[in-house]
């Protein structure tokens, strides 16, 4: 193959409609195998000593679903930064990320390292196949409009970094389909004030152009992004009553990061 025809398979462009629809259809079904492939894994590892290794084995599977998504759109990725450098040992993580394309779960889990897992809606666990596999899988929920099961939500969350898991959130609360960073949700500095954490600010500059929010065939493949590992934020620093203050210090972190497409972006 040429160089030319290297070039241009890799230059940015629209998704063919029967393009985007191969790439939904795919992701659909990439899911539930790998959701299926998790239930399957939990099950045949129930032993005491296989339950050592579970996490690790699912760590694998969800790292390999996330690939099988990126690489669908043929996503080109890098990563700038060190996640285990900022993560200190033994202490509890949350990533806290910008949220601008569907593909920003899939891209932290394929291009982060270590035992990551989502704060997702509480709506996804009502879906049967899924519902079984995020929670064998560890993705947790947090039911804000319930106070007593918030209470129980959070204990578990605090048992969760305690085990090593890092968690992943999207405070701004729903996706930009400009790629403009949104002012961000409490949720997720109140989590890390109230387990002492650390929050890493990961900021995914120009993901949105991959998938804009609620415009599945307008999809884009070959789209270059660059994962953004910022500094750690140690929240023992921070009581509620500076939940403002630690908001507008991850906000400002993230926007730092992602200066240049903020700039682009502003009306």
């Amino acid at each position: 193959m040429g160089v030319t025809s290297v070039l241009k398979q890799l230059k940015t462009k629209k998704a063919s409609l029967p393009r985007a629809l191969w790439v939904i259809l795919f992701s659909i079904a990439s899911t539930g195998k790998y959701s299926l492939l998790t239930l399957i894994t939990a099950l045949f590892n129930r032993s005491e000593s296989a339950k050592k290794t579970v996490r690790s084995k699912i760590d694998r599977i969800i790292h390999r679903w996330a690939n099988s998504l990126t690489k669908a759109v043929r996503l080109r990725w890098t990563v700038e930064g060190d996640l285990e450098a900022e993560a200190e040992p033994g202490r509890r993580v949350i990533i806290v990320a910008n949220h601008s394309s569907a593909y920003d779960i899939p891209l932290i889990f394929a291009a982060l390292p270590g035992s990551i897992r989502m704060i997702s809606k509480k709506e996804l666990f009502k879906i049967p196949l899924l519902s079984r596999a995020m929670k064998t899988a560890e993705i947790l929920s947090i039911d804000r409009q319930n106070r007593q099961q918030a209470i129980k939500d959070l204990l578990i969350a605090k048992e969760k970094m305690e085990s090593g898991i890092r968690i992943c959130m999207f405070p701004e609360g729903t996706r930009s389909a400009s790629g403009k960073l949104f002012p961000l949700k409490k949720g997720a500095i109140r989590l890390a004030i109230d387990t002492n954490a650390l929050i890493i600010p990961v900021a995914i500059e120009d993901i949105y152009k991959v998938l804009p929010n609620k415009k599945w065939l307008q999809m884009h493949m070959n789209q270059k992004v660059t994962v953004k590992v910022g500094k750690a934020i140690d929240c023992r620093d921070f009581e509620v009553a500076d939940r403002n203050q630690l908001s507008e210090l991850v906000y400002n972190s993230l926007y730092s990061m992602l200066r240049e497409q903020q700039e682009k972006v502003a009306p």
